[in-house]
């Protein structure tokens, strides 16, 4: 067990891009905890893109000032606990950050601190049975209404939670198409995903691309990267049409304390979307974290079952923190879900 708490601070304000400079390591000791408290120790650490709007805003969670611990999911094991609803030996899912050692106060939120359920591992515990698992399975519950036949357009289809969506969309009888960074991961898509088609937002021309690939139109679009892509996809989709907007990658870097997540889509587009009353639909995933138990069986079983996959990308050491965000969720090589594994 280390002695110190390692833990990454917010250290520098954001200008521009985001980079591993905003951050600094700092050790403390490890915390003592009081009543009504709990000291888990990280195991491993969640990277999602969020993590950059945390910076910029207070979001399902206060935004992280200069100064502070980096936010981030993470799933870890009770060392000593004075609150009943945790024991030694428990693993917990909880907004940890990034360090080895967090507090858990008995007053939060059970939907952001909870004691994970047995017989999973703890990178589906983060992933596909956590928040961005759990984003895809609720926003098609909520939101899709789909039918076999159905032309469904996936935004971030390489991402931790698109790639779960798509291939539950698939799982209903839909034809998939996604959207993704390069040949290579388009091809991973189609052949390893099982996505019907998928289309190179860094191509030539996405937006012709994505018109030859759906020729009948879209049926229900998700997104998590807005820009250009959101941009091509709005004139296929049908009047009506459901869309499920879950994130605004491409815009991310552009954020400013207290701005608001704009999408910057087009004037054209826009009257596009009046035209065909197409409106965006959000969700806060821990508003139904009640259903959970549920949600995870029946993605559970999927996977048991072979019918549904959870990529997921794992690198070891808590120095790799930083630079994990910076390059492995704002492109990079990463497939599926990221993780950061801090112990074992």
């Amino acid at each position: 067990m280390n002695r110190v708490n390692r833990r990454w601070i917010y250290s520098s304000p954001v200008v521009g891009a985001l980079a591993t400079s905003n951050f600094s390591g700092h050790d403390n000791p490890i915390p003592e905890i009081g009543q009504g408290q709990t000291l888990v120790r990280n195991r491993l650490i969640s990277l999602d893109p969020a993590n950059r709007v945390y910076l910029t805003m207070e979001t399902y969670r206060p935004k992280v000032n200069i100064g502070d611990v980096m936010a981030g999911f993470g799933i870890g094991e009770v060392l000593e606990s004075t609150d009943s609803r945790f024991q030694p030996g428990d693993l917990v899912h909880g907004d940890l950050g990034w360090q080895d050692y967090a507090v858990i106060n008995s007053e939060e939120r059970s939907a952001y601190v909870y004691r994970c359920t047995q017989g999973y591992s703890e990178s589906d515990l983060l992933g596909v049975l956590g928040i961005t698992g759990l984003t895809a399975y609720f926003g098609l519950q909520e939101y899709a209404k789909l039918s076999p036949g159905m032309t469904v357009v996936v935004g971030g289809a390489t991402g931790a939670c698109g790639v779960i969506l798509g291939q539950l969309a698939k799982i209903a009888g839909c034809r998939v198409v996604g959207f993704a960074g390069g040949p290579e991961k388009c091809a991973w898509l189609v052949d390893e995903m099982g996505f019907d088609a998928a289309v190179d937002y860094t191509g030539d021309d996405a937006k012709d691309d994505l018109r030859g690939k759906c020729p009948d139109g879209i049926d229900f679009f998700s997104d998590a990267i807005g820009g250009a892509i959101t941009e091509a996809a709005i004139p296929l989709m049908k009047p009506s049409a459901p869309w499920y907007h879950y994130g605004n990658l491409s815009a991310y870097d552009r954020l400013e304390p207290g701005a608001p997540n704009a999408g910057g889509l087009s004037s054209e587009v826009m009257r596009i979307c009046a035209e065909k009353d197409l409106k965006p639909s959000f969700m806060l995933v821990f508003d139904y974290y009640s259903q959970r138990p549920r949600a995870e069986a029946e993605i559970a079983g999927l996977m048991q079952e072979g019918r549904l996959k959870a990529p997921t990308t794992t690198l070891e050491g808590f120095e790799l923190l930083p630079e994990a965000l910076v390059d492995g969720t704002f492109g990079g090589k990463k497939y599926g879900k990221l993780n950061v594994r801090l112990a074992s």
